[in-house]
């Protein structure tokens, strides 16, 4: 198990929205209807890979079932994301090379069989130093070795070698750790539940939808600073809320 406080709070953070889907709507469609631009987006998958990247995440929940997400990113667009996916989405040299970090197209998460589940959230109004911060992360491998993060995540994917769930010895989701890294050198807390330096997409969402209080002061300090950090806000659309493999369709 890892290490994670709860917010004290049951309020839900009413910033946070949930959305309904219309019919036929894709991924792509979801967030233009949103106006999402800018901000974290997460995603919940439904392949064999993305159901046990949700299974490992139990251990951040107190009633041990599933995350809803697989995969966490930084928003560039409407069409396009960063992250540090497990998929190769080009030559396999350009992990090592860009320290993990790929830039996402979201035409390749848009169909909402294979990812059902998607959320926007916004931690502050300066998506710029944001995005500054990620491309330090994707030119420094000595911030966050993301490689090196991969390798335990791939094994525990493919039950290759010991394929042990890689949160249990404190090695947080790639995808999350990126994201959580950038933010933390812009001075936003991501993960305030977290005890140790484990990150996952279940522990931002956490944060987001419980740690109002935490958010509202810090974004009082924050102001006062002169920075531009905010209570999270955003909107969400859970399309599959047990995790389940139902992609590609059985035929």
């Amino acid at each position: 198990m890892i290490t994670i406080r709860q917010s004290g709070s049951d309020e839900k953070n009413e910033k946070l929205k949930q959305t309904k889907t219309r019919a036929g709507e894709t991924n792509a469609a979801w967030l233009k209807r949103m106006g999402a631009r800018d901000g974290v987006i997460l995603l919940g998958g439904a392949t064999i890979s993305d159901f046990r990247v949700r299974v490992a995440q139990s251990h951040a929940r107190s009633d041990l079932t599933p995350s809803l997400w697989s995969l966490a990113g930084i928003l560039i667009d409407q069409e396009k994301f960063l992250s540090a996916p497990l998929e190769l989405c080009g030559e396999a040299a350009l992990i090592a090379r860009r320290n993990g970090v790929q830039t996402c197209n979201m035409t390749d998460y848009n169909d909402p069989d294979r990812f059902p589940n998607i959320a926007v959230i916004k931690f502050t109004t300066d998506a710029k130093i944001i995005l500054d911060f990620a491309d330090r992360v994707a030119d420094q491998r000595s911030i966050i070795d993301i490689p090196t993060l991969m390798l335990p995540w791939l094994s525990y994917v493919w039950i290759a070698g010991k394929a042990a769930n890689p949160l249990a010895e404190s090695l947080g989701v790639p995808s999350a750790a990126f994201v959580e890294t950038v933010y933390g050198m812009a001075g936003i807390e991501l993960t305030p539940g977290l005890a140790s330096a484990t990150s996952c997409p279940e522990a931002i969402w956490q944060a987001a939808k419980y740690w109002r209080k935490f958010y509202e002061d810090s974004a009082k300090r924050a102001h006062e600073e002169d920075a531009a950090q905010q209570v999270p806000s955003g909107n969400y659309l859970i399309r599959q809320g047990a995790a389940a493999v139902t992609w590609p369709p059985e035929e």
